[in-house]
């Protein structure tokens, strides 16, 4: 039995399906039948190897003819009232009978007869028409083999023009080859000719300049007494200025040492502060009663070295997950409205209430003072339960519509533009947030700061409309915040007067094919505030092409190496014409996005994870909050229990990697919430270090949730940014 080789499924399936449909059909008629429609070639024998393999071969011998059609023969008549006559020669010879037949017999006999030779003939007549049918249906097949053998002679010659005309093309690119070798040789050889011109001219030159300088000498000698005689009087100038500096520079050392001392000051206030805080979390410790335990708000350290921890990282992580979403802040509000006070006053005790179920401790005299007040309000509990409700309402993205040109869409976290309003779910956000940074880059004219241009051949339309509309001044007229369901439910005016700008990251591999360096200055090794890190910084000016719109522009920026001998990690480029320094425009970028390449990879892998899940609309809704059939039936305790546990589900669902959205509070308690951390605050910044020890299983996780918690800037009530870190104990 043949092998049968390299045939692909389908052509296998093709050939069983049609010989099974048509089993007379033969290897040959195949063959054609195949060429024709799957435009392949198969041999005869591995067809016939196919069928044999399939009990599809037709059997071996000569093909059973097709019976003659049977005719049935008429019926004799039967013959009635016939006589018997019997006739005697002579006594010796024996007797015989005849029968004497009638006329009518004879007469029905005849016309039976005429039928039956009818019948016959019908029969020769049906033979031959069977027989022309036949002759026919061979013809025709034959007819159509020639048709496909015209079909495939006609593809092989256009094939064979095809080769031509590819044969003509390069005998015709080869001719233009030699054309342009023989144009560059052509200037190459004028090249020369003028380099030698330029010679020539340069010798002439020098001969000249030689000839000058000769007459130049005693005038030279001249000048050198005159500058001597100003530098003499340069150098006196300097020394009184120099004296004058010094004595300025007297009086500012005065004023530091003033400064240095009321800072001192401080900071030993600062310190008394906190040891008085500690001894009261010392008696805490200690639960007498309900009224007796360590207030809850942060007040951070103001030293290099803090003293024992006095937090947990739960408490600390969720608190400024808190501080993003606003939700404390408008409990808050809304309590000091319902009481009549200051809401300054009682914030301290509004967040320890809330975060008591998760740091355990007991209220103080003052705050079960303020609990006791608060439940004592009859509607102040439904209200809270709106506002938490509210409070996790998320915005998918916004979309900024200009009044003369289509609207560009960015996602609520500020990642990059897009298309369309079919954002990844992942890089949603709370409307509080979404609006304070709305506030910061639309209204108080912060510079937008934006990931990355998402795609990696051609420069994204979308994107680079958005840079022209900036780079022409074409401000936009208003903004409209859209829901995970791409329900628009809030617009926003602009006033045409404010101005805004971009700074966003590109990718040495990005976009190759639409981008052109057209200057790079050198690398040197600069600090950015910030992050606290020194990295080398090269100014870069780049073009930027958008094929679709045929357009381009230019930007400046600056080009980022952690090492100078590496090659270029990333560029920031920057579309404001009033220039930043390098170390300024680095750290602007680099706060937002401090782990920028491990955020590439977190930023490439949701877009990927949405555009094969997409349609399964999983993104987080009110429906997973049970608050929200709960709320009306609970104490306010409860109702700040639960506010936790939906803290905790906003972490795991948005900080956490993919998996913990599954999980729940004790677990999330048990992995990250019980590590020691401290607190190191400067004047703008709360340094919060995490601490683990060397078995510690969850620190990868960890170390992504310390990134993704940096992305999003997060600042505390009085306007410190909250800065995490990770650290072995």
């Amino acid at each position: 039995m043949g092998v049968v080789h390299k045939l692909k499924p389908e052509v296998l399936s093709f050939i069983i399906e049609n010989k099974k449909n048509n089993p007379s059909l033969s290897c040959r008629s195949l063959t054609l039948l195949i060429s024709e429609k799957l435009k392949i070639k198969v041999s005869k024998s591995s067809i016939n190897a196919i069928f044999k393999e399939n009990d599809l071969s037709m059997p071996i011998g000569r093909r059973r003819t097709k019976k003659k059609r049977k005719f049935n023969m008429p019926s004799l008549p039967v013959i009635e009232g016939t006589t018997a006559i019997t006739l005697v020669s002579g006594q010796d010879e024996p007797i015989r009978e005849q029968l004497i037949k009638p006329p009518e017999v004879e007469k029905e006999l005849a016309l039976e007869e005429k039928r039956i030779k009818e019948a016959q003939e019908q029969a020769r007549k049906l033979q031959e028409e069977e027989k022309i049918v036949q002759e026919l249906a061979r013809a025709k097949a034959l007819e159509e083999d020639r048709l496909r053998d015209l079909e495939r002679l006609a593809q092989e010659a256009a094939e064979n023009k095809r080769r031509e005309e590819e044969v003509r093309k390069l005998a015709e690119e080869k001719t233009a080859q030699e054309l342009a070798r023989a144009k560059a040789l052509e200037e190459d050889r004028l090249r020369d000719l003028e380099r030698l011109a330029q010679e020539a001219a340069e010798n002439k030159r020098r001969e000249e300049e030689v000839r000058k300088l000769a007459e130049e000498k005693a005038a030279q000698e001249l000048e050198r007494i005159r500058v001597l005689e100003e530098a003499k009087l340069r150098d006196q100038e300097k020394q009184a200025q120099e004296a004058a500096e010094n004595k300025s520079k007297q009086e500012e050392a005065g004023k530091l040492e003033e400064e240095k001392k009321i800072r001192e000051a401080e900071l030993n206030a600062e310190k008394e502060k906190w040891v008085r805080l500690s001894e009261e979390e010392q008696k805490s410790k200690q639960p007498v009663n309900r009224q007796e335990a360590v207030p809850s708000r942060i007040e951070p350290v103001v030293s290099e070295a803090p003293p024992e921890d006095r937090f947990s990282s739960g408490v600390i992580l969720l608190k400024a997950l808190d501080c993003l979403i606003g939700g404390c802040k408008e409990i808050n509000a809304a309590i000091s409205r319902e009481i009549g006070s200051n809401p300054d006053d009682f914030l301290s005790l509004t967040e320890e209430l809330i975060f008591k179920s998760l740091s355990g401790a007991e209220y103080t005299r003052e705050s079960n003072k303020y609990y006791e007040k608060i439940r004592q309000s009859g509607d102040i509990r439904s209200e809270i339960v709106k506002i938490i409700a509210d409070t996790f309402v998320e915005a998918r993205g916004v979309k900024i519509n200009f009044s003369d040109g289509d609207p560009i869409y960015i996602d609520g976290q500020f990642h990059s533009s897009w298309p369309t309003p079919r954002i990844p779910y992942d890089f949603a956000s709370t409307v509080n947030d979404l609006k304070n940074n709305l506030n910061k880059y639309f209204f108080l004219e912060q510079k937008i700061i934006l990931f990355s241009a998402p795609g990696y051949d051609i420069f994204p339309k979308d994107f680079f409309s958005l840079l022209l509309n900036i780079l022409q001044d074409n401000q936009p007229s208003s903004l409209t915040l859209f829901r995970n369901t791409l329900e628009e439910f809030k617009e926003i005016s602009l006033n045409p007067g404010n101005k805004f700008s971009l700074v966003f990251g590109l990718w040495p591999w990005q976009f190759t094919g639409s981008r052109k360096v057209r200057k790079i200055g050198d690398f040197s090794l600069r600090h950015v505030d910030g992050i606290d890190r020194d990295l080398y910084l090269g100014e870069i000016e780049i073009n930027l092409l958008q094929p679709s719109l045929n357009q381009g522009l230019t930007l400046k920026g600056c080009a980022i190496k952690t090492d100078l001998k590496e090659k270029i990690r990333l560029v920031v480029l920057n579309t404001d014409l009033r220039e930043l320094s390098l170390e300024k425009l680095a750290a602007l970028y680099l706060k937002h996005w401090p782990n920028f390449e491990e955020a590439f990879q977190d930023f490439s892998r949701k877009i990927e994870l949405f555009s094969y899940s997409g349609n399964e609309q999983k993104f987080l809704s009110g429906d997973q909050f049970e608050i929200y059939a709960q709320g009306s039936g609970l104490e306010i305790e409860e109702v700040f229990s639960k506010y936790i546990e939906m803290l905790d589900l906003y972490l795991r669902w948005h900080f956490l990697p993919p998996g913990y959205a599954e999980k729940d509070l004790n677990f999330t308690r048990e992995c990250f919430y019980g590590l020691p951390v401290k607190l190191i605050a400067s004047q703008d910044k709360v340094r919060v270090k995490v601490l683990f020890g060397q078995d510690y299983q969850f620190q990868k996780d960890l170390e992504y949730l310390i990134c993704r918690l940096n992305e999003r800037q997060i600042k505390s009530a009085n306007g410190q940014l909250f800065w995490f870190e990770s650290a072995f104990k």
